[in-house]
């Protein structure tokens, strides 16, 4: 019809039209959703004051990054495209990492009783389970090949992301409830537990986070690593548990790499 606006083109306007799908804004429901946790969890940490504040505007300019309409499928972008949108997710996390071990250094490396570290791997072990991972058909290849390949730079970029990522995530998301004042401990831990599930669905796409497993996944994970750090009043046996359950997926990552030979996965 004359006039109208080719799809495609449509779809390639605006600035880096590769990297961005400008006619997918605004946010769909569920990622606006999402993004609205993200900013009461900023909005409370900024109520805390101090260091918290350098945090809170950290998670305010990660959400808006991964709010942007990030273009899909994924598979069809560039390296630095994917990695860009990569490290755009670990902006708050790092953050809150380098701001809790500049500000609270004692309180990033307490050491709890030695058997939490036991109760840690309990719990690592326990989110596995719950997520319905085969551990044997990891070793064997077999979930990689079910995914398929991806290209060796996103598949990179995924590893690197899985496996930094309980390292800031720890310090941003339960950190708070041990900075926290005693009566809002409990207020913001819950708002900090609700901020870590949504997190995962602020950025387009389901990112395999769309079925009720996963998400049950990520809120017994909230509950318990939250629990865990409140108990043990140490980030380390959240941080091993998370490290634990984040493994596999690592694993996956790496075996999932497309190195051009057909027989490998």
């Amino acid at each position: 019809m004359a006039g109208a606006v080719d799809t495609d083109e449509q779809r390639f306007r605006g600035p880096f039209p590769r990297t961005f799908d400008w006619a997918r804004w605004p946010l769909s429901p569920r990622r606006l959703a999402a993004a609205i946790c993200m900013l009461a969890f900023a909005s409370a940490l900024f109520r805390q004051g101090g260091a918290a504040v350098a945090t809170a505007t950290l998670v305010i300019v990660e959400t808006g990054l991964l709010s942007l309409p990030w273009r899909l499928p994924r598979l069809d972008r560039s390296a630095r495209s994917f990695w860009a949108e990569t490290l755009c997710g670990l902006i708050a996390p790092g953050g809150a990492l380098i701001v809790l071990m500049l500000t609270n250094h004692d309180l990033a490396t307490r050491l709890p009783d030695w058997w939490w570290f036991g109760v840690a791997v309990v719990v690592g072990a326990a989110l596995l389970a719950v997520s319905g991972i085969n551990v044997l058909a990891i070793r064997s290849g077999l979930l990689a090949f079910l995914m398929g390949p991806t290209p060796k730079a996103q598949g990179r970029a995924r590893a690197f992301y899985t496996a930094v990522g309980p390292l800031g995530e720890e310090a941003l998301f339960r950190g708070v409830a041990l900075t926290a004042a005693p009566v809002a401990v409990t207020p913001i831990g819950l708002l900090a537990a609700v901020a870590f599930v949504a997190r995962h669905h602020v950025p387009p796409g389901d990112n395999g986070r769309g079925t009720a497993r996963s998400t049950i996944t990520e809120i017994t994970a909230a509950v318990l690593l939250l629990a865990l750090t409140v108990l043990s009043q140490s980030l380390l046996p959240a941080l091993l548990a998370h490290v634990i359950n984040n493994v596999p997926g690592v694993i996956i990552e790496l075996q999932r790499e497309d190195t051009g030979d057909p027989h490998t996965v």
